[in-house]
């Protein structure tokens, strides 16, 4: 049986609108984007649970899932992690696919999946799995490339006010502990592949920078986005054209 959504906004101790109490949809601060915690904003409440339906949305920022997402979110562990607190481990060991949470799924381009038609989800498990972990391999590409140039900039307060903005966008990717991986990468590099793609993708954002004599790297962030952009466009060429050699192989076995 699920936890009741209201017991865990309860628990970690959430700011609600009293006037919605003991109604089905209680709205309450958000705590993923605190929008409405600003000055002006003391009466508004974005996030809105749904205690029926054991189901959460902010109405500002987007951010919306069930109620293990919710718990997940709040308390910053796994979604499996979640789920086996409340259920129990499974004897039987389960599909790497279908640890994956209903962002994650729609993050790889399988959004609704699993509630249409299980029988189809579980035939395409392994490409499920293969969508996922390639979106996490160019999205933490992308953002330690982003992580690095952030981190040399030189005056302060922008370092600082482009890291929160950098943390916000790992947030909304779905992948755990994103930005304490790439915090942890920076201080102490572990050879992944992520990262070293992401560090040349940053160099050449460095080189860009001086070819344009920006010595201040007032463009820096802006070039990260178009290299990565072109980064991902080669990649996809490259499996085209290792798919169209792989096919071709196989006819001439046949």
């Amino acid at each position: 049986m699920l936890p009741k959504i209201f017991d865990i906004a309860e628990e970690q101790g959430l700011t609600f609108n009293p006037r919605t109490l003991c109604h089905k949809e209680v709205y309450c601060k958000c705590p993923f984007c605190k929008e409405d915690t600003r000055p002006g904003k003391e009466k508004k409440f974005y996030l809105s649970l749904n205690t029926e339906d054991q189901v959460f949305r902010c109405w500002f920022c987007g951010e919306r899932g069930g109620v293990l997402h919710f718990e997940a979110k709040l308390t910053g562990v796994s979604y499996e992690e979640v789920k086996e607190k409340r259920f129990g481990k499974l004897r039987k060991p389960i599909h790497a696919a279908e640890r994956l949470s209903p962002s994650q799924l729609a993050r790889a381009g399988w959004k609704g999946s699993k509630k249409k038609n299980k029988t189809v989800f579980k035939k395409n498990r392994d490409q499920i799995l293969k969508s996922w972990l390639e979106y996490e391999f160019t999205e933490m590409v992308g953002l330690y490339a982003e992580f690095l140039v952030i981190s040399a900039l030189q005056d302060a307060e922008r370092k600082h006010e482009r890291h929160a903005c950098l943390k916000k966008r790992c947030e909304k990717t779905s992948i755990q502990h994103c930005y304490n991986r790439l915090m942890a990468e920076y201080q102490e590099s572990t050879g992944a592949k992520w990262a070293t793609e992401g560090k040349r993708l940053a160099e050449m954002a460095w080189k860009a920078c001086q070819l344009q004599q920006d010595t201040d790297l007032k463009e820096i962030v802006v070039y990260v986005p178009f290299f990565h952009y072109m980064w991902k466009v080669e990649r996809e060429q490259k499996k085209v054209v290792t798919a169209r050699q792989n096919n071709r192989l196989c006819q001439s076995l046949n």
